[in-house]
């Protein structure tokens, strides 16, 4: 019998890391060029499989862009509505709403399948790559179609009230879409991804020292995860690329079940020291990081990582 290692909740699924947009902060590097893709069929089982070992109380399926690939994103929501899991949702960022008429039978569609929590990404980054009337008409179809839940996903640099240009014109979109009558879940840009390449000069420094507990951009705690991440590559990430295993080599319920950050010499330091534990434990591969280049403790551990443990 498995022993419960992790107060797991949630589950999260990256469908594909392709997308119609390149937004300059996307944490996912997601783009056009991109092609991984999850098969039904693994999606079908890392749900189960985690379904046998914790008591899920919400799923969410993102990119990417899910909406690239409906009829995968259909078939994962019915078997997590047939796990009976209260809350199965979805991020995108509206491109499926071009045409309204076709934006409606694609939001009946995601309400039969079970989804009833749908953020709807809308903010200066995207704006670049998808006219507004996308997400509006994706929004409203939604709202017609009956899911309970639908918001704006916004993403800002600062705040709302930010004085960049980005936060203003992030303010004016909202403004302009606050006919549709739902609410925004606003969030900061976090600094991984294209955002650490892209714009820098936006992010103010943090201390590096000091053990990892719920960090951005994932803000789950190492020692006791409540939530994981799946990627196409069936990676089992419980932080940024930090893996505790891959579902396509090993059943994802004993990945779950036999969890224990003690376990994993990484993980363990991590969890204790933080990222500049790292430095120290692998110094001779890590010589070459001066702390000074790093922005908050993620970046550092991000780039670190990547050396010492480059697969």
């Amino acid at each position: 019998m498995l022993v419960k290692r992790m107060d797991l909740n949630r589950l999260e699924l990256s469908l594909t890391n392709k997308c119609n947009s390149q937004c300059i902060y996307c944490q996912a590097d997601a783009g056009p060029w991109q092609n991984e893709v999850m098969e039904v069929s693994d999606a079908h089982n890392y749900l189960s499989e985690t379904a046998k070992v914790a008591d899920l109380k919400s799923f969410l399926l993102f990119g990417g862009e899910p909406m690239l690939y409906p009829t995968r994103a259909f078939a994962i929501f019915k078997k997590a509505q047939q796990l009976s899991i209260p809350k199965i949702g979805m991020l995108t960022n509206g491109i499926w709403g071009k045409e309204k008429a076709e934006a409606e039978e694609l939001a009946e569609k995601l309400k039969d399948s079970g989804l009833n929590v749908l953020g709807v990404s809308v903010d200066a980054f995207h704006l670049q790559f998808i006219p507004l009337e996308y997400p509006r008409n994706s929004a409203e179809a939604a709202v017609k179609a009956g899911i309970e839940q639908v918001t704006w996903n916004v993403a800002v640099l600062e705040s709302l009230d930010g004085a960049n240009h980005y936060d203003r014109l992030t303010n004016h979109i909202l403004k302009e879409l606050k006919p549709v009558g739902i609410e925004a879940h606003v969030h900061k840009v976090s600094a991984a991804g294209r955002a650490l390449r892209t714009m820098p000069q936006y992010f103010q420094k943090t201390p590096l020292d000091g053990p990892c507990e719920g960090e951005t951009p994932m803000e789950n705690t190492v020692k006791n995860p409540r939530s994981i991440t799946i990627e196409p590559s069936g990676e089992v990430d419980i932080c940024w690329h930090l893996s505790i295993g891959n579902a396509k080599e090993t059943p994802l319920s004993r990945i779950i079940g036999n969890y224990d950050w003690r376990k994993n010499p990484m993980i363990k330091t991590l969890a204790e020291e933080g990222p500049t534990g790292l430095l120290k434990q692998y110094s001779s591969r890590a010589g070459r990081f001066k702390k000074s280049a790093y922005i908050n403790k993620c970046h550092l551990c991000v780039e670190v990582r990547r050396v010492i443990d480059p697969e």
